[in-house]
């Protein structure tokens, strides 16, 4: 690593960080694309890298969010654990993927809920809510 790119590692978190405390999004919307884009990382090493620094941040904002009661605990419990079950098998998957289909597959995803956000986001303007 070079001063230049930890730098720019740093600066990448800290936008991350940001994002995800405004935003409620994951780090990994962020993160995967600027690790393989920026920094030449490959596919699974920057979804890989992605989900090991969410435990920190996801850690930092449970307690934030805790505090300030925006969490549905029993949802998080059920969410967790089947996540954390599945979370191997997702990761084996991965690797069987060739990565410009994952790619794909991720930018598709994102479009999608980007799609869905911004329907709730009109329809909610339109009701006055």
């Amino acid at each position: 690593y070079t001063i230049l790119s930890v730098v720019g590692l740093i600066v990448l978190g800290l936008i991350t960080g940001i994002l995800a405390g405004l935003l409620g999004v994951g780090g990994g919307i962020v993160v995967v694309p600027v690790l393989m884009i920026l920094f030449g990382a490959s596919d699974l090493e920057a979804k890989g890298t992605s989900l090991l620094m969410m435990i920190p941040t996801a850690l930092s904002g449970t307690v934030g969010n805790l505090r300030r009661k925006n969490v549905d605990l029993p949802a998080a419990i059920a969410i967790g654990i089947a996540a954390c079950t599945t979370t191997a098998l997702g990761a084996w998957i991965a690797t069987l993927v060739d990565p410009f289909v994952g790619n794909v597959l991720f930018s598709i995803f994102i479009a999608f809920i980007a799609v869905q956000m911004a329907l709730r986001a009109i329809r909610a303007q339109r009701s006055g809510s």
